[in-house]
């Protein structure tokens, strides 16, 4: 990753400037990923179309079935991506966390991101114009990887032979999805972290 303040030095950082550094890196990567979810929107919404267009037409089989499967790829490079951005994400907040804590020192009072204000106030889950206690990171997952469901589904329905019920359809499209999303980030995706010392430091999930 790029250094967002290109300190050549970053050894040399004072704590302050070291909890700076930190939080400029956490809102590098938070502004990278918004720039690389557009573009995911942006493949996904055009393959949709594209494949809406032409799913009345009785011939073009091929046609279809090449968006569908680009459209199936896309959204699992895009739930893999918000998989990802995420792994990346808690580890800079705890980062962060451990600074406030441990390296300045600071009081709850003095920190801003290993304290929270109200946690009970706003928190709402019925109150449909009340904010509530929700993980929009998480929400990103969940839904790039329904997405990748329905791409799977409409694969299958393209391709099969002979009638199969819905509920197969979702169960092998999940079955696949689950298994291409564990074999291909973990031994093909992985960011080389193995150099990098791990703190251990304590964090819930």
């Amino acid at each position: 990753m790029t250094n967002p303040n290109n300190n050549p030095n970053p050894k040399k950082l004072t704590p302050k400037e070291r909890y700076e550094f930190l939080i400029n890196a956490r809102n590098f990567h938070y502004d990278n990923f918004n720039k690389w979810m557009t573009y995911f929107y942006v493949a996904i919404g055009a393959l949709f179309v594209g494949y809406y267009t032409i799913a009345s037409s009785e011939d073009l089989y091929n046609e279809k079935i090449i968006l569908i499967v680009l459209g199936y790829i896309t959204s699992l490079f895009w739930y893999w991506s918000s998989k990802g951005y995420y792994f990346w994400n808690i580890n800079f907040i705890t980062l962060v966390n451990d600074c406030e804590t441990s390296t300045l020192k600071l009081k709850k009072k003095k920190r801003v991101y290993s304290v929270f204000a109200n946690k009970k106030t706003q928190n709402n889950y019925l109150n449909p114009i009340s904010g509530a206690n929700i993980s929009t990171s998480k929400i990103a997952i969940l839904f790039s990887f329904i997405i990748s469901i329905v791409w799977g589904i409409l694969l299958l329905e393209k391709i099969k032979e002979i009638e199969i019920h819905f509920f197969c359809e979702f169960l092998v499209s999940l079955f696949f999805t689950l298994l291409l999303s564990y074999v291909i980030p973990k031994f093909l995706l992985k960011s080389k972290i193995d150099h990098f010392p791990d703190l251990e430091i304590n964090q819930t999930r």
